[in-house]
């Protein structure tokens, strides 16, 4: 909880402008592949994950606001679940997967209250489907 506290400390005393958010995450994924195991240590692995996505929440939650919806009934979660499976299988997102994933965004938009969640079950998603070989495992972090 302190270390947290201490990343979101941080993001709010530099106070990076909106056109490099977007690469400071990308920082915390590329740094946080460095530090995914090459003896196929799962744990590892699922650990570096949470880290990733742990500075990547802090950064968002100190940094960017989030659009306001006015109706969020359309937004399915198990939905979204069902398309992070399809996407995360083979390891890797294809153009066409990518144009699917913002389509769905855009036609169903995450609730304020289910942003964290959304984003949490991309990882939980894509920590089940680690194995061994880090190149695949560095494809995953890379589709998340």
């Amino acid at each position: 909880a302190t270390e947290a506290k201490d990343l979101h400390d941080k993001f709010e005393a530099a106070n990076p402008p909106p056109d490099k958010l977007v690469s400071l995450r990308a920082m915390a994924f590329r740094i946080g592949s460095e530090f995914l195991s090459t003896d196929g240590n799962k744990d590892t692995d699922v650990a570096v994950l949470r880290a990733i996505n742990a500075v990547v929440h802090a950064l968002e939650k100190t940094c960017m606001l989030p659009k306001p919806i006015k109706d969020d009934s359309a937004f399915n979660d198990e939905a979204l679940e069902d398309l992070y499976r399809q996407i995360l299988t083979d390891g890797s997102v294809d153009q066409e997967e990518s144009k699917e994933l913002l389509t769905f965004f855009q036609s169903t938009p995450p609730p304020v209250s289910k942003l964290v969640s959304t984003r949490a079950n991309a990882f939980r998603i894509g920590s089940e489907m680690l194995t061994e070989d880090k190149a695949h495992n560095v494809g995953i972090l890379r589709a998340i």
